[in-house]
């Protein structure tokens, strides 16, 4: 009898030996994502994806972490505490310009995301017009500042011909300078600019048609991640990549879904129609990649914000060198990101 049940735990244990690696193979790999900020209005596709459970379907147990800005979503990618991260161009092509050796492996936002906007049926229609006027921006620090300077030298207008004038991020404040004539056209985000047309106040963009294509986020990792962790660098990409499709294919659907994902952002109406054609323009390819898989890099566009940042002053968080876009860019995992059935996202 003890035979017997020496023999029964033996197989047994044999058993269980066996199914050991069968498990182990079916354990979810971590994955840690960081965003530049919170904002599930922006980034909706990556929270729809995990909502719709795209990423398990990918074999990845996915943590998103949320960091004070591009530049510090970068730093920590660099130090090892992020698998990825979603920062702007101008952050990337520092940090590239700066020695660090990453990848941008995945464009997410083709527009620029500022923009400078003048009261639609005002008198200002163009750069040029602005000669002795005045241009809001969110605060003097602000990221579209640089932009506003390169536009002004390019239409031929010095620092003595226009004033720039914090004025606040689309606010009661902004709108009462546009109002009472204290600036005469207003540079700021894309959103910013959401809020005051939803307040009422139709806008009409003068921000020249090349600076429009400036790209925005786009998914970046180390070049060590991307070869020691090639495979689930793949899979998020590819499941974030079907939360992309799923929107396009689903815009009422995904909208709702946002609207339960991140409901402190949407507690506005009028803001969400406005919104929400924001990131449609941000997110939307430009025509140079029709039928170019998802996340297709447009180096038309990178490489003229590159030279706009290599043309602006260092303070202006300006390239300190060129940078070997062929290198920064890699266009190498798309076919595999791209790698499903999008008609079964309907």
């Amino acid at each position: 009898m003890f035979k017997r049940l020496k023999g029964a735990l033996t197989a047994i244990t044999t058993a269980a030996a066996l199914m050991l690696p069968a498990a182990a193979a079916h354990a979810q790999d971590k994955f840690t994502f960081m965003f530049p900020v919170k904002s599930v209005l922006q980034y909706h596709p990556f929270y729809i994806a995990q909502e719709l459970g795209y990423f398990k379907q990918e074999n990845l147990d996915v943590r998103f972490e949320v960091a004070n800005g591009s530049s510090a979503a970068l730093r920590q990618l660099i130090a090892g505490n992020a698998d990825a991260a979603l920062p702007s161009p101008g952050a990337f092509l520092n940090a590239v310009a700066q020695g660090n050796d990453l990848r941008w492996v995945f464009s997410y936002e083709y527009a620029n995301i500022f923009t400078l906007v003048t009261p639609a049926n005002g008198p200002v229609k163009t750069v040029a017009d602005l000669k002795g006027k005045s241009v809001g921006v969110s605060e003097l620090s602000g990221g579209e500042v640089p932009l506003v300077r390169a536009v002004l030298r390019k239409a031929g207008l010095g620092e003595n011909d226009v004033k720039i004038l914090p004025v606040g991020e689309g606010s009661a404040l902004t709108v009462q300078a546009l109002q009472s004539g204290q600036v005469n056209a207003y540079s700021s985000s894309l959103f910013d600019v959401a809020a005051i047309e939803a307040a009422g106040h139709p806008m009409q963009v003068i921000l020249p048609p090349d600076a429009q294509l400036y790209p925005a986020n786009g998914i970046a990792t180390t070049a060590e991640n991307l070869n020691k962790k090639r495979d689930q660098i793949v899979r998020f990409t590819r499941a974030v990549a079907k939360g992309i499709a799923y929107v396009k294919a689903n815009p009422d659907r995904a909208l709702q879904m946002a609207k339960k994902l991140g409901p402190e952002e949407f507690e506005n109406e009028k803001f969400i129609t406005y919104g929400w054609k924001a990131i449609q323009t941000l997110t939307t390819p430009p025509p140079a990649l029709k039928d170019q898989p998802i996340g297709a890099h447009y180096t038309e566009g990178f490489k003229n914000y590159h030279d706009f940042l290599r043309a602006g002053k260092e303070e202006e968080g300006a390239l300190p060198k060129d940078v070997d876009l062929t290198k920064a860019l890699d266009s190498s995992l798309l076919k595999d990101i791209n790698n499903f059935d999008r008609a079964a996202l309907k």
